[in-house]
């Protein structure tokens, strides 16, 4: 990190940082692998808007989780705190006759005060979203879990999978929620190991939602039943900081050239 500062590659400022030349490129490669991974798993490219609806963000229940969380930028519009959200806005109401696999990518903002390094405020994400039948998404979440390990260790990261929570729920059944989560599996992260003694930073996510949004956007199997969905999110700037870190700046450089 500090060889990083020094070069004016990742210069720390508050929750966010300032990214260099060098560093900006190493995030669009990252980025252009993930989705060479996606295009071979057949994903449809979702573009998406900079900004998003908050009446999607209602719907999702983001406000009754994350009532802090959320950056306005205009009547109706907020940074999106995930891209997902929108991939589900885009299937509300639809009946799907297949299984489907989106991939979407944008600046995410998060008010939060965590000062980890590699926790920024403002971010980039790119997810590979599923939608299908319970048995399918399952599938799919592993899939990629076993996809993107073995991606990170042929880039010679420190990594490990590790159950984890992400609440969507608020309120007094949150806590009870979230141990029911841990104990279903429904979210790993990929964690890198930065150096000897500091906490591995979480650099992607693999979650099941079950029917939670299937339910809040009406979106269902074409016989009727409900559809489950999952997602892959990676947090573009964390994959760079971890390649630069852990490779050193210069050898991390080279994988753009």
């Amino acid at each position: 990190m500090t060889q990083l500062a020094r070069l004016q590659e990742w210069v720390p400022s508050g929750c966010e940082a300032v990214l260099g030349p060098h560093m900006s490129a190493l995030i669009d490669w990252v980025d252009s692998k993930i989705v060479e991974l996606a295009i071979k798993a057949r994903a449809n490219e979702l573009p998406v808007p900079s900004l998003i609806e908050r009446s999607i963000l209602e719907r999702a229940g983001y406000f009754e989780s994350f009532p802090d969380n959320t950056v306005e930028q205009s009547e109706g519009g907020c940074m999106p705190p995930a891209v997902c959200y929108h991939c589900y806005a885009k299937l509300a109401g639809s009946s799907l006759q297949q299984p489907s696999v989106w991939t979407c990518v944008a600046r995410c903002r998060r008010n939060e005060d965590n000062k980890e390094p590699g926790r920024l405020r403002a971010f980039t994400m790119r997810e590979i979203v599923f939608v299908g039948s319970a048995a399918w998404v399952r599938e799919r979440r592993q899939d990629w879990m076993d996809r993107i390990l073995a991606f990170s260790r042929s880039l010679r990261l420190a990594v490990q999978l590790e159950v984890a929570t992400d609440s969507f729920f608020a309120g007094s059944e949150a806590r009870g929620r979230k141990l029911l989560q841990q104990i279903k599996g429904l979210k790993f992260e990929l964690r890198a190991q930065m150096d000897a003694e500091g906490t591995p930073l979480a650099i992607s996510s693999f979650n099941l939602h079950e029917r939670f949004f299937s339910r809040r956007f009406g979106f269902s199997l074409e016989d009727g039943a409900d559809a489950y969905s999952g997602c892959v999110a990676f947090g573009l700037e964390r994959w760079a900081l971890a390649l630069a870190v852990t490779l050193g700046p210069n050898e991390a450089f080279r994988l753009v050239e």
